[in-house]
Order: structure tokens, then sequence, then C-alpha cells
């Protein structure tokens, strides 16, 4: 106690010390771990930012994706546009039977098409279109027209001369279109005939058009089992009808015939069936045809050999046949619901169906864009 008297000024050195110490060592601490947070916190944001600074990688090109993206929808709008015009012209909306069809009763239907087998039995006759009988083979040959004229041939609608069932409207309807595209075929194979060679129309089958029909349509039915394949509407959304028409003639006959066929009128295929065993031979050529090789063995030149030149070649000429009656669904079989979400650029999809020619979607996607707002 005696040195702490005597030394009163060291010894409160010594504790201002010790105090200031503490209090240094006890700030030394709290500063360490505020830098220590502070520099934890540095790190976190230089993490946060190069983070950010990737994520802006990704549209560093944004303006330039936008313009192209626009670019590309100007593109598209441009083909569906001709798209749309191409359609169009195959279904031939101005000469489309199931387009322009006049609504009729199921009776009327019923007379039409009993007129129709006298209309195409003497027209047939009158432009020496041989027919096929009813109990007659398709593989009959030409014979005299005016002496084999079926009176009984039904030109696909057999089942319903002097007979007619309880058709439904849509039945009644499409039997009547049927009518009116056979008669056509029928009008085009007449307007292919001549004076030096006849045609024989060999069979007509088409497509049921309902469950009744179904019932009575027998051997006029068509087999699309392998045909399916060759029809537009089995990779597209169309409807259409479908015919098989077999006839035998020559090659300037049926080239008349398909010249024939516009719009709405689509041939899938095209069979060819040579007939050689029946051609005769008209006249004789020498020279033709010879070996290279010369034949000696029966003491004459082979230049002056006799062959003969076939003139009279028949073939059979099956054709498949689709008639449009629906136009391609196009833009308008997108589903605009899903398609027009919350958030989408409606000036931007409007414009597209604008120059698309599909305007009259506008207000549908109006509609559908303000009830989105609305939700």
């Amino acid at each position: 106690m005696s040195f702490l008297k005597q030394n009163k000024t060291f010894c409160l050195v010594i504790l201002i010390s010790l105090v200031l110490f503490i209090f240094l060592f006890s700030l030394n601490s709290s500063v360490k771990n505020s830098l220590n947070e502070t520099e934890s916190k540095i790190n976190r944001a230089n993490q946060n930012l190069d983070s950010i600074n990737e994520e802006l990688l990704l549209y560093t090109s944004l303006d330039t994706d936008y313009d192209t993206a626009v670019n590309n929808l100007a593109y598209l709008a441009d083909i569906e546009k001709n798209q749309k015009v191409f359609w169009k012209s195959l279904l031939n909306e101005k000469e489309n039977h199931y387009l322009g069809w006049k609504k009729r009763t199921p009776e009327a239907v019923n007379a039409e098409i009993t007129k129709l087998f006298t209309n195409l039995r003497n027209q047939s006759n009158n432009a020496q279109l041989s027919l096929p009988s009813e109990d007659s083979s398709s593989d009959s040959g030409f014979l005299n027209t005016t002496e084999t004229v079926a009176q009984t041939y039904g030109f696909g609608l057999s089942s319903y001369d002097g007979f007619w069932p309880n058709f439904n409207d849509d039945e009644s309807m499409k039997l009547d279109i049927q009518g009116k595209i056979i008669k056509q075929i029928v009008g085009f194979l007449c307007n292919s005939t001549d004076d030096t060679y006849p045609i024989a129309l060999l069979e007509i089958k088409r497509e049921p058009v309902g469950t009744t029909d179904q019932k009575h349509i027998a051997s006029d039915k068509i087999n699309l089992d392998d045909k399916s394949v060759f029809l537009l509407r089995g990779n597209l959304e169309l409807q259409s009808f479908v015919f098989e028409l077999k006839f035998r003639s020559h090659t300037s006959h049926a080239r008349s015939f398909v010249n024939q066929l516009r719009p709405p009128f689509l041939i899938r295929n095209f069979r060819v069936e040579r007939l050689l065993e029946d051609s005769q031979p008209s006249s004789f050529q020498g020279g033709a045809g010879i070996s290279p090789f010369g034949d000696e063995s029966e003491g004459e030149p082979s230049a002056k050999k006799l062959l003969p030149v076939v003139t009279d070649v028949k073939s059979d000429f099956t054709i498949l046949i689709e008639y449009l009656i629906s136009p391609r669904e196009g833009i308008s079989a997108l589903n605009l619901i899903s398609l027009l979400k919350e958030g989408s650029n409606s000036e931007t999809y409007i414009k597209f169906l604008t120059d698309s020619g599909n305007g009259e979607l506008i207000k549908e996607a109006q509609d559908i864009l303000l009830k989105h707002e609305d939700n």
C-alpha cells in the first residue's frame, strides 16, 4: 500500500493505460467484426453483380432478336397469305357444288336423282359412251354403243333407282351433292369421246354419306383401305368426297378427260392398265425393232422382215378423285385462347392477322384479349 501511496501518479498512468487498452481492444474487436461483415456483404454484392451481368448477357442482343422476330413474323404472314390463296383456289367456291348447294327436302332430292339417271343414260348414248349393264363384268370390251347402253346402270347411285329410304336432311343433302358431282364427271367423260374410238365406262364408285347410305350403297361403295394415303384429308384438316372412276379408252380420251378436271376436283391417284392382247395390228413396217446383230437363219436380211405396228391400243384407266368441300383451317385452327395469353403483344398479333389475310379473326382475337384483361 505504501508503494501505491508513494507512486500514485505511476499507478494512475497504469490504470489509465489498462482502461485504454481494454477500450481499444474492445473497439478493435468491434471494428474487426464490422469489417468482416462489410467484407462479406461486399462479396455477396459482387456475386449478385456477377449473376446479374450473366443474366444481362442474355439480353444484349434483345433488340436484334426482336427485329429478327418481327421479320420472321412478316415472312410467315406472307406464307400464310399465299397458302390461303392457294387453298381457296383449290376449293373454287364459285363452282363448288357443296358450297353452292341450295336447301331442298329429301323428297325433292329423290326426284332430282331419279331424273339424273335418265339424263346421264341419254347423255351417254348421245356421246357414244358405252355403259356397263347391271350384270356384266367391268372388264367387258368395246361393243356397239347403240346396242349396249345399259338402261339399268346407276352411276354410283344404283341403289336409289326406284328406291328411296328414310334419309335425314344431312344425308339427303350430301347425296344430292354427290349426284351433281357424278353428273359433272360423266359429262367430262362424254366430252372426251370422238367418232374414231369409243369409250367404255366400267364403274363409278363413291363413299357413303351416312349410316343409311352405308346400308344400301352395296357394290357402289369405294374401298378406301389402301387409298387413304393418297387423300389430302388424311394429313390435313379438310373435308372431301372421294370417287373412283374406271373407264376403257385410248390415251387421247384419258388426256382429254383429265384436262377437264379443275378444282375442286383433285386427282389423287392415276392407274393405267394396257390391254395389248386385245390390240389390232393395222399395218406392217420393215426394219423397226430388228436385232442389231442381224438374223440370217431364214435366208433374208433382217432389215426386210415385216413387223406389226399396233394402232388400236386400249387401256383401262382408274382415277381416284377427291372433291374438296371445306377449306384448310389454317390460322383459325389455332387455339386462340391458349395462344393469346395475358401479357401477349396484341398489336403484333393483330398486325399478323391483317398481313396474313385473316382479318376476319381480329374481332375474335380482340374479344379473347379483352377477356384476359378483365380477369
